[in-house]
């Protein structure tokens, strides 16, 4: 299920560690990424914003704000522009089509005006991220602000190798500026939550502005007005019946299945067996997902089901259009980001009818409901750094993430992320929804600068806001985390081989479902996986588990 952390990989992503480790110099700066260093940095003192009031609050669980419409008027923020003129120049990303130049883009400029800056945008597409990265730090003329990497599924940058190294070489440790209270100076990056700034920790210090996500993850989306229309149990209980389900939905000559891809299948049988979220720590040994016995037989179910053709047939193929077929009815289930809510019901084409909410996992053999798994990202979507530069220009350059971060609900929020009223948006039943100038404007990358906290919002659907809010609010509380993102743990050997390791299990995964190989191919995955860097990334990490005492 590829989404925007999952597009650094390959050799693209590899390329990065040769000429990055050469720009860090020959300077002792390995022995600053300590755990025990890391572990002592004084996080950013969390105040949540009463800016706006939320229709259904959030907690300190991760349950996310809910708004069932944008406020009407929205609440004015800021009286000026955060900032007096001059320059600021940004590296960032966008996983839209490149949108046109300052000239030809009025949206641009009015970002300009109401910044109070000239804002120089390199704008880099997912996809080059990390050959664009890889060039532009080899040079010494850095842009003020720089998203180094997207994370992977693993809550590490994808294949960047020394990344600590070069960030204590050429960037700014914000910690004076941020940690305790004196994050208060900017009450929007005050109110990011604290697990967002972990993964801006390293060299014992803050590196970076975090773009917060929700921990609420990968859920198993489920087309509720085709399951009463089928007249089937939404909610079974046990793996078993959940395979009756998959059976009864299934109906290949009506051009229905129950699910798009096995690797959602993989996904949600795991969690009904207890399986690992990504790592296991018993409070001694490391396990990765791969090498549990849960992944094993959860493999070996997932073979059988597919056998019996409750899978979309095509869901092998190269960028399959999954979220198109779910939305068509062509499946039942599809395992996506919580972010996609809205999404389904943007493009929905089945009508008034159309209703989705969350498949819970049983637990395998019953009894209730088995834990979900916590975002594979932690809090982080990604989180951007600082050139190294004098006192006042970081304060001015953290003055404008502060305007960038103005909460959900704002007048500010609605500009950064719709644009102009009648130009870029126009508001039907409560929520914004873009022109065709919107779509090609606004996706400038501004918001992997630094963004708001996440919020529930299905424009125009309030019942549908209630269903996705209902839905974190059931299973956040008993999610569970990886324990490599949860305790901030930093591995070089992991952020450089993760691409190859998670396409040997990807790929392995692959051929055994759709019988290109035997089950017993699983273990020649293990096998390669370990040689290939999976035993050295466990060593690192559990060394790191053990110096912080974690049971």
């Amino acid at each position: 299920m590829p989404t925007r952390r999952t597009l650094l990989r390959g050799a693209a992503a590899a390329a990065v560690s040769g000429p990055l480790l050469a720009a860090c110099g020959d300077g002792d700066t390995g022995s600053q990424n300590t755990t025990e260093r890391n572990q002592g940095v004084k996080l950013p003192a969390y105040a949540p914003s009463t800016v706006v009031k939320p229709d259904l609050p959030g907690n300190a669980d991760g349950l996310l704000d809910a708004f069932l419409s944008y406020p009407d008027p929205p609440v004015q923020q800021f009286t000026g522009p955060p900032l007096k003129g001059g320059t600021v120049s940004a590296f960032v990303l966008t996983g839209s089509p490149v949108p046109p130049p300052k000239e030809n883009n009025p949206f641009w400029q009015e970002l300009d005006k109401r910044l109070g800056t000239e804002l120089k945008l390199t704008i880099t597409p997912s996809a080059e991220m990390a050959a664009k990265f890889s060039t532009l730090i080899t040079g010494d003329d850095l842009p003020d602000l720089i998203v180094p990497a997207l994370f992977l599924p693993n809550g590490v940058p994808a294949g960047i190798g020394n990344l600590p190294q070069w960030m204590a070489t050429k960037c700014t440790d914000l910690t004076e500026y941020l940690g305790g209270d004196a994050v208060k100076e900017y009450p929007n990056l005050a109110a990011i939550s604290t697990a967002a700034w972990k993964q801006c920790v390293y060299n014992g210090g803050i590196y970076g502005v975090p773009v917060p996500r929700g921990v609420a993850g990968t859920l198993m989306f489920r087309r509720d007005d085709l399951v009463q229309k089928l007249g089937v149990d939404p909610d079974p209980k046990s793996f078993a019946e959940f395979r009756d389900f998959c059976r009864k939905v299934t109906d290949a000559k009506a051009n229905r299945w129950a699910i798009v891809n096995a690797g959602g299948l993989m996904f949600l049988v795991q969690q009904m067996l207890g399986g690992p979220n990504g790592w296991r720590w018993d409070g001694t040994k490391l396990t990765h997902q791969v090498e549990s016995e849960e992944f094993r037989k959860a493999l070996s179910d997932v073979v059988a089901m597919y056998k019996e053709g409750v899978v979309h047939p095509d869901s092998f193929a190269n960028n399959a259009p999954t979220k198109r077929w779910f939305n068509a009815g062509e499946a039942v289930l599809t395992a996506d980001r919580y972010t996609a809510w809205p999404q389904y019901y943007a493009e929905n084409v089945a009508g008034p009818a159309f209703r989705i909410s969350g498949m819970r996992p049983p637990k395998y053999d019953g009894g209730g409901f088995a834990s979900t798994w916590q975002s594979s990202a932690g809090a982080t979507n990604n989180f951007t750094v600082f050139k190294k530069a004098d006192k006042g220009r970081i304060k001015e350059l953290l003055t404008l993430c502060n305007y960038l971060a103005a909460p959900f609900g704002t007048a500010e929020f609605l500009f950064r992320r719709y644009g102009v009223a009648g130009t870029h948006y126009t508001m039907q039943n409560g929520g914004p929804v873009y022109t065709q100038a919107g779509v090609t404007q606004t996706a400038l990358g501004v918001r992997y600068i630094v963004d708001a906290p996440d919020a529930i919002f299905i424009p125009g659907n309030p019942e549908a806001t209630k269903s996705s809010y209902e839905y974190q609010k059931a299973v956040i509380a008993t999610s569970v985390p990886d324990p490599v993102i949860a305790n901030g743990l930093f591995s070089d050997e992991w952020s450089r081989k993760q691409p190859v390791l998670g396409g040997i299990v990807n790929n392995g995964q692959n051929d055994i479902i759709a019988g290109r190989q035997p089950l017993s191919h699983l273990d020649e995955m293990i096998k390669n996986w370990r040689s290939q860097g999976g035993d050295k990334v466990r060593q690192e990490f559990t060394e790191q588990l053990q110096k912080l005492g974690v049971k």
